[in-house]
């Protein structure tokens, strides 16, 4: 398993061993590349201990010959060690890799017994083809392949120069041409995983710059949305009772009332995780401020719990919190200034939620008013939109309006987004959202 610590020294691999980038799909290859090798590496340390195993009559005959199948083994482990760590092999590293395994295609055909020499079962064929991976795949493009037809060439020469050759020459020049075409495979290999994985990585990058973008869409319609409720619970809101009264008694406290929520509002530190919490209590005291400036405005507010709506350890974050006291509010205002009625109730429920999950909340408007034509609101009345129904919606709630001219209004606003109750009578309740 790679450390975090080996991913980020991935992610900053940029150059160090040959790789073209340092994305995502890159890094994944090359953490899956330096595993592969370090698997082919032990497992040719292995087989090189093997082969002394099987020939340890010709060893025993001159141990002196050992030298070769030991630094095979030693210089193995070493390159398993260090891959095992996670990191990209460093070029130089790679190059001092080679210098090691040359000298041996070169130096150590004397250490092979005569029966196998110069053939591909021989331990220092599988030792040298070992070396092609990290080779191949671990350095510039420039260098990779001058080091790997170098090494073909090292063992060749090797198999040419090494003493009491009794291997045929055509069996001779099959190992060397398979070392060839195994260098082949390999930088077929780089490019075509290189070119896939450095379009993965565009790719990716390209779409995580479209999600930054949307995000910023997003961020700004979102701020503009709450810009719209600000101005309407407040300004357009005071305006209108000035205009439909004529009087200007109550319009200094309302002005007043309006500057200390614009204030609230540009003063709360944005929250976007919803990391803090508040406690439904809280919920209902801000409810009962609600409904204290509705009294002040003249119109009578009955605040009700229904029972179990303060579930012990139940809790609502801070956003929605919000958002169901301003909804609650508008509500309240457009009873005082539509519903020709000035009496409203206000009723706090709990919403059943899956086991191990803390409960919802739904709290209704109710009124016994004149009642009106969801489906004939305008597009430019933001008051049941934009302060009510998106309001709830933008904190992860639903919000539904139902009403009937003659028959009252009512609004239900849940949190979390509750569907709709099956069987509701539509030409009767119309809606302005699911709940």
């Amino acid at each position: 398993m790679w450390s975090a610590r080996s991913l980020a020294l991935h992610a900053a691999a940029r150059g160090a061993g040959g790789i073209p980038a340092a994305g995502p799909a890159m890094t994944v290859l090359g953490t899956m590349l330096t595993r592969i090798a370090a698997i082919i590496r032990g497992v040719a340390a292995g087989y090189v201990l093997v082969q002394v195993v099987i020939w340890h009559a010709f060893y025993q005959a001159d141990p002196a010959r050992l030298w070769g199948p030991l630094v095979a083994i030693g210089w193995n482990a070493a390159a398993v060690w260090y891959l095992r760590r996670g990191q990209f092999p460093w070029w130089p590293l790679v190059c001092l890799d080679w210098v090691v395994y040359a000298g041996l295609a070169v130096a150590a055909g004397g250490c092979v017994p005569l029966d196998i020499r110069g053939q591909a079962a021989e331990w220092l064929f599988v030792t040298v083809a070992s070396g092609l991976l990290v080779q191949v795949w671990f350095t510039p493009p420039r260098l990779s392949m001058p080091l790997s037809l170098a090494s073909g060439l090292a063992f060749w020469a090797g198999s040419v120069l090494a003493p009491g050759l009794h291997t045929a020459r055509g069996a001779r020049a099959a190992s060397v041409a398979l070392l060839f075409v195994v260098v082949m495979v390999h930088w077929c290999g780089r490019q075509l995983l290189y070119h896939r994985a450095s379009r993965a990585d565009h790719a990716l990058a390209a779409a995580d710059q479209d999600a930054r973008e949307q995000f910023v869409i997003l961020s700004r319609t979102v701020e503009r949305r709450e810009h719209d409720r600000l101005l309407h619970d407040t300004v357009l809101n005071t305006l209108t009772a000035v205009a439909r009264s004529g009087a200007a008694g109550g319009v200094v406290s309302r002005c007043e009332q309006d500057l200390a929520r614009l204030e609230r509002a540009l003063s709360e530190p944005a929250d976007p995780a919803g990391a803090f919490k508040r406690r439904v209590a809280d919920l209902v005291a801000d409810l009962h401020a609600v409904a204290g400036e509705m009294r002040a405005r003249g119109l009578t507010v009955h605040l009700e719990r229904a029972p179990g709506a303060v579930p012990p350890g139940q809790a609502v974050p801070v956003p929605v919190a919000v958002a169901i006291a301003h909804a609650t509010r508008e509500a309240l205002a457009n009873v005082a200034a539509h519903a020709g009625t000035g009496e409203a109730w206000v009723t706090v429920h709990p919403l059943a939620a899956a086991p191990g999950a803390d409960p919802g909340v739904e709290v209704t408007v109710r009124d016994e008013g004149a009642g009106f034509d969801p489906a004939r609101l305008g597009p430019a009345r933001l008051g049941v939109r934009r302060s009510i129904t998106e309001r709830v919606g933008d904190c992860g709630g639903s919000a539904a309006v139902r009403s009937t001219p003659g028959a009252g209004t009512e609004v239900r606003l849940c949190w979390p987004a509750q569907p709709e109750p099956a069987g509701q009578n539509a030409a009767a309740s119309q809606r302005a959202g699911p709940c």
